[in-house]
Parts: C-alpha cells; structure tokens; sequence
C-alpha cells in the first residue's frame, strides 16, 4: 500500500467513495451472463488516509484470472497524489446452469428431456458447469445423480455411439463417393474413436471412426 503524506483533514479521500467505485468497476464488468453481479468489499480501516484524487479512480481486478468469488481489486490514484492500494472483495455471479430435474443412475444417458435450467451463484462451482445442453448430446452419467444436481465434466463422459455386437452402418467414403453398407462392431466406441467393423458382406473386417449413433465413416 503506498499512502500520501502531508495532506489537510479536509482533502482526503472518502472511503465511501472509493468502496462505491470499486462495486460500481464490478456491476459494470462484462460476466456475459443475464444477470447483475453482487459485490461485497471488505471493510477499510477509517485510520487510511488518502489524498483527494479529484478525478475517477482506476480500479482493476488483482488478477483477471479470477474475477468472481473471493478475488481483489487495484485502485489507485493517477494524478498528483498517486497512491494505491488493495482491497479484498467477495463477487457473487450468476448464470442459468444446466441440473438434472429427476435422479440418474451411474451410466444412464444424458437426455435434454431430463435437463433444466436453474438461476446459480457460478462462483460456488468449482468444479465447472453447462449452460447449453448440446454439450451434453451423446453423454452418460458417471456417477448416480440427485435430483437438481448440476452437471459438469467431472460427473458426465462421453457414451459409446456403437457397443460390440450392434449391426452398424457402415459409410464407405470413396474419391468422394459415399456408399453404404452393413456391419457388425467388433467392439465398443465413443464419437471420433477408431473401430474395428466386420463387413457382412465380404466378412473383411475394417477399421473406421464413429460419426454417429450406429454409423461408421470409412475411407477407402
């Protein structure tokens, strides 16, 4: 903390305005969700005395890393007077999160019919969260799920689009040319994995990448 010395009673700077810049710097910071944040500044000391800045302050986050939760701000005078000092803040933010609006077994599917939307301080969610429930399309549950749990990367996985055994279809892609054909998986795989297929037709087995639900995309 630098503060000025030499300054009259009078030509300090308020402590209330400084706390009133600091909130305001939050309630005008851009969170990109569709409500207003909620600050709390720590108390200062009323012995703190500080030139009048007769002009805005600059306040910054401590680290723009971190700009929710328990964080802290820069706030400092830049003209004549040139102090600066730091100030501890809890910022409350929230967001429309995706939550599982009935119980999920470990393994069961994600389906966006079983999928809400819930009003959440995001800084409590240290483990991360959806807001769109595409990035859930083609999931499972890791665990068994509570009914309004919210759902992360750390309680969901991608699920196997084809299991060993299923008939699939498979897309032979040829100088640009699609052709279909049957197959039988020879094991299990998510989106984007590497599979072996047995054709049923020439029995030759294959390998391709998952695209879909039962489809697998071969180039020849």
């Amino acid at each position: 903390m630098i503060v000025n010395d030499g300054v009259k009673a009078d030509q300090y700077q308020s402590l209330e305005s400084i706390q009133f810049q600091a909130e305001e710097y939050i309630m005008q910071f851009d969170y990109k969700t569709p409500y207003l944040p909620e600050a709390k500044t720590n108390y200062l000391d009323s012995r703190l005395k500080l030139a009048n800045c007769n002009k805005p302050l600059q306040v910054i986050f401590s680290n723009l890393q971190k700009t929710y939760g328990r964080t802290s701000l820069n706030i400092s005078c830049q003209n004549s007077s040139k102090w600066r000092i730091h100030l501890p803040i809890s910022v409350k933010v929230f967001d429309d999160v995706l939550v599982v609006k009935q119980s999920v077994s470990r393994g069961q599917k994600i389906d966006a019919s079983m999928l809400e939307h819930v009003k959440k301080n995001i800084a409590l969610l240290n483990q991360g969260y959806f807001i769109q429930k595409g990035r859930l399309k083609n999931t499972e549950s890791k665990l068994n799920l509570k009914r309004g749990s919210v759902l992360t990367a750390n309680n969901t996985r991608p699920s196997d689009l084809v299991k060993t055994g299923q008939n699939v279809t498979l897309i032979l892609d040829y100088n640009g040319i699609n052709i279909r054909t049957s197959g039988r998986a020879l094991q299990s795989a998510k989106m984007g994995q590497l599979i072996k297929i047995r054709n049923t037709q020439s029995h030759k087995i294959v390998e391709g990448i998952v695209s879909g639900i039962g489809l697998v995309k071969v180039n020849l």
